[in-house]
């Protein structure tokens, strides 16, 4: 059940064993002691003289092999000093080359202004000459235009009086009219007065000629009335002759025909006397008639007189308003000339005053091209003064980026002389302790040479090869299957049972037993290798510094938890075993408190590991905070090519620069264009190897933050594993009180083994994927940067790739650690970065790229308060060369997930 517990403390200890069997010293063997207790007296004392010298001797190596070493020491901490030298004095250099290069810009711009506000000079002066000019002829056309708008004025003035006199004489012409038309209407009114006094007449004439008109037609009628009165009476006195006539021829007829010819006589005769009344009645109507037509007729002629009266008094009306209209028409004529003489005076007065106007126009116009080119004069004079003013104060700055470019350009000279004289001295220290440590390893080589050399035994061979650490990590698969996938609820379920020999049908008690032996055995091992591990770390001295306190310090914590977690399991164990031989004896009670110290230490050491759990899914939280952070995101994480090969190109461009930034300051004519153009190219590359350099660290910071989430993951489901299993362990000890009977602690127990054994199996199978691959693809995550000690770097050539077969076997070496895998890549990746100088991997890295690389370890918790240093400590410790593989372990070990 210790598979996942202890694991985390294995490796530390596995380390503190390996270094505890390197470094002590082994024993006297017996062969020795009994050689030299079996010498004669004589080869004693010979013995005793060989072996003074020989201690002689050895004292002698020793103290040349002391010597030999202090001197190292002594020359390797110059050529530490003088790396640091160096390296300020490259980044000075680079600094100054920068502020030389920006100055020379900023000079030449502030140049390039100057000539530019000459020319503004320039042409202001010309245009203030072109306005000056224009002002002097404006000011003679505003003369001019005086000229003009006095003489318009003075006919301005003439044509008002002439005017005025059209005015006068049209005012008196319009009076004339006014007379003429009024007499026109007195006239007029007067003709109208005739012309109705005219048409009364006339209506009266022609009412009076009407009534003598009907007069003389009754007079007619009366007159044919007469004559048809007097025919009608001839005619009756005819008939009454003929009536006489015919009564006298029948006076001899029948009495009868004279009485109808008698009667016809009469009524002849009266007729006769009828219409003879009639006639004398007509003609006496007739004599009246004419009599009223006659005086009709006389008051028509003296109405037709008035008429004639009438009508010449309207002829003489009309004699008046015609001579009245030709009055009117002449003063209309005049009126119409005095019009035309005043409209001419207007329009010559508007004339004057439109030339007037325009005069006074053109003057203002002109006057105000006067002040406008007296504006623009002054204008101009004002930006020649402006421009002047720009050509001091960009010449002054010019001349002053030009003394900065100078003294940058000397100051980069200086740090580049310094470089050039500090890498020397490096050069020299490292030469001369390396001559030092050759003859340190002489004198130890004669040193060895006088004692035989320490073999190890197979007893310390067999002890490294089955260690408690190697043995725990055999044992893990196994217990991991147990516990995952034979017994996740088995011992729980028996334990439950009321009869010790009704067994599931899935295991046995022997095989209980036999399972929960191996599980104890294993947490056995995991309890005393974290116990181990706690000693250890208790008994690390205060002072310890570097990673080996930071280790310390994490065993303190994670290793008496470790004791905790696994004395708990470990007590689970043995009651597991404990209810198997239980059952096996079929005692029922010993099954029934084996179940229940089952479910307690379950739940126990389950609370305990989610605790863990947790606390560790909170500091890695705020470890991937602060990385995301700081991360850096002006580059892109990538990495286009070989660190090292990055390295040693900015290394060589740096060196050019060195050398071009000394020629440089070393003229006393300045830089030519091609020297200028040649820094700028070497600058150009080195600021594009810088990014790149930047791109390595943005892709080192991204694999931190994966492997942290990755880590969140993993402890989240090893959390809710432990959450499960704990109520697992709760319900077990429900269900054997008696107070749930229902198989839901078997069920809960079996997915809490499910959730934790799919983790086992997932760190397992990731585990051996890892190690094939690193048989399989044994260049993939070759070294890009120099290792410890190395002076020069071999870039991969074409892969070789192992067998099948291997990688299938190496799978398998669960004891196996991988020594080159993504994970220390990364690592040595980062060490390269924020190495100091002295160290040949970091000796090319900028400083301020070395700074942000030292940033990444301190969001890492790499930071000095945890190595136990301080801030000069841990500087130091990075720019020591002798710590590389040290810091390259200890930051992968930080990269772990």
């Amino acid at each position: 059940m210790a598979a996942l517990q202890a694991k985390a403390g294995n490796r530390a200890v596995t380390t503190a064993i390996q270094r505890a069997t390197v470094t002590s010293p082994g024993p006297e063997t017996t062969d020795e002691v009994r050689a030299s207790s079996s010498r004669t007296p004589e080869a004693a004392a010979s013995s005793a003289s060989g072996q003074a010298q020989g201690e002689q001797q050895q004292d002698d190596a020793a103290r040349r092999k002391q010597v030999a070493e202090d001197e190292a020491k002594d020359l390797k901490k110059q050529a530490g000093t003088a790396a640091l030298t160096r390296a300020d004095a490259e980044a000075q250099m680079w600094r100054k080359t920068g502020v030389a290069a920006a100055a020379r810009k900023e000079a030449t711009a502030a140049e390039g202004e100057a000539a530019r506000s000459r020319d503004k000079t320039d042409a202001a002066e010309r245009q203030r000459a072109e306005a000056e000019g224009r002002e002097r002829d404006w000011a003679e056309q505003v003369e001019e235009a005086e000229k003009a708008r006095s003489a318009a004025a003075t006919a301005v003035s003439d044509r008002t009086g002439d005017e005025t006199a059209a005015g006068t004489r049209e005012a008196e012409a319009r009076e004339g009219l006014a007379d003429a038309e009024a007499e026109v209407q007195r006239c007029t009114e007067e003709a109208d007065t005739a012309a109705k006094e005219l048409a009364a007449v006339e209506a009266e004439v022609e009412r009076r000629r009407k009534k003598a008109e009907a007069a003389a037609k009754e007079l007619a009628d009366a007159e044919a009335e007469v004559e048809r009165c007097t025919k009608e009476s001839d005619d009756a006195v005819e008939a009454h002759r003929q009536a006489e006539a015919s009564l006298e021829a029948l006076a001899s007829a029948e009495d009868e025909a004279q009485q109808q010819a008698k009667q016809a006589a009469e009524a002849a005769h009266a007729a006769v006397e009828t219409w003879a009344t009639a006639v004398t009645t007509a003609k006496e109507q007739v004599v009246a008639l004419q009599r009223k037509a006659e005086k009709r007729q006389g008051k028509v002629e003296a109405e037709e007189e008035r008429q004639r009266e009438a009508q010449a008094a309207v002829e003489e009306r009309d004699d008046a308003v015609r001579s009245a209209v030709t009055g009117v028409e002449e003063a209309q004529s005049v009126l119409q000339d005095r019009e035309r003489e005043f409209a001419a005076a207007t329009r010559a007065r508007e004339d004057a005053e439109a030339t007037l106007t325009t005069r006074e126009g053109t003057k203002a116009a002109a006057e105000q091209q006067v002040s406008r080119a007296a504006a623009d004069r002054e204008r101009q004079e004002n930006a020649k003064a402006a421009a002047q003013q720009e050509v001091a104060r960009f010449e002054a700055t010019a001349s002053a980026h030009r003394r900065v470019e100078k003294d940058a350009r000397e100051a980069a000279g200086a740090a580049a002389r310094v470089r050039q004289q500090a890498g020397q001295d490096e050069a020299a220290a490292r030469e001369g302790a390396t001559e030092a440590t050759k003859r340190a390893g002489e004198a130890a080589g004669q040193t060895e040479q006088t004692a035989e050399p320490e073999k190890p035994g197979r007893l310390k061979r067999f002890s490294k090869a089955f260690g408690f650490t190697n043995l725990k990590k055999m044992g893990d698969p196994g217990d991991t299957v147990i516990l995952r996938g034979t017994a996740p609820s088995g011992a729980a379920a028996r334990a439950a049972a009321s009869d010790a020999h009704r067994a599931p049908a899935f295991g046995t008690p022997s095989q209980q037993v036999f399972e929960s032996s191996h599980n104890f055995g294993i947490t056995a091992l995991g309890l005393g290798n974290d116990s181990r591990g706690l000693v250890s770390a208790l008994k690390t001295p205060k002072d310890t510094q570097g990673s080996a306190a930071h280790q310390a310090d994490k065993d303190k914590k994670g290793k008496s938890a470790g004791v905790l977690t696994n004395a708990t399991m470990l007590a689970g164990d043995g009651m597991k075993v404990g209810g198997g031989a239980a059952t096996k004896s079929g005692i029922v009670e010993g099954v029934t408190a084996a179940g229940e110290g089952v479910g307690v230490t379950t739940g126990l050491f389950s609370v305990g590991i989610g605790a863990r759990e947790g606390r560790a899914i909170h500091l890695t939280s705020q470890k991937r905070d602060a990385l995301k952070k700081h991360a850096l995101k002006d580059v892109e994480a990538v990495r286009t090519r070989t660190l090292q090969v990055v390295l040693d190109r900015l290394g060589a461009v740096n060196a050019e620069l060195v050398d071009k930034a000394a020629a440089e300051s070393g003229s006393e004519a300045g830089p030519t264009a091609e020297q200028i153009e040649s820094l700028d190219r070497s600058r150009a590359e080195v600021a594009s190897l810088r990014t790149e350099l930047r791109e390595h660290l943005a892709s080192a910071q991204q694999y931190a933050i994966h492997k942290q989430d990755n880590k969140i993951i993993k402890r989240a489901v090893s959390l809710g594993g432990n959450v499960v299993r704990t109520a697992g362990g709760i319900l077990v000890v429900i269900t054997l009180a008696g107070t749930l009977a229902t198989p839901a602690a078997p069920a809960v127990g079996a997915t809490g083994a499910a959730v934790l054994g799919s983790l086992a199996a997932y760190k397992g199978g990731k585990g051996g994927y890892k190690r094939a691959e690193s048989v399989r693809h044994p260049d993939k995550w070759r070294r890009t940067t120099m290792a410890q000690g190395d002076t020069e770097f071999t870039e991969a050539g074409e892969e070789q790739k192992g067998s099948g077969w291997r990688a299938a076997l190496e799978a398998v070496k669960v004891t196996k650690s991988i020594e080159q895998g993504e994970r220390q890549l990364r690592a040595q990746e980062i060490y390269a970065l924020a190495a100091g100088p002295a160290v040949p991997v970091g000796r090319n890295v900028p400083e301020d790229i070395r700074a942000e690389a030292r940033g990444l370890l301190l969001d890492l918790k790499c930071d000095p308060a945890r190595r136990n240093e301080n801030a000069k400590e841990w500087s130091d410790s990075l720019n020591d060369p002798e710590q590389q593989e040290d810091w390259e372990k200890y930051i992968a070990k930080q990269l772990a997930s």
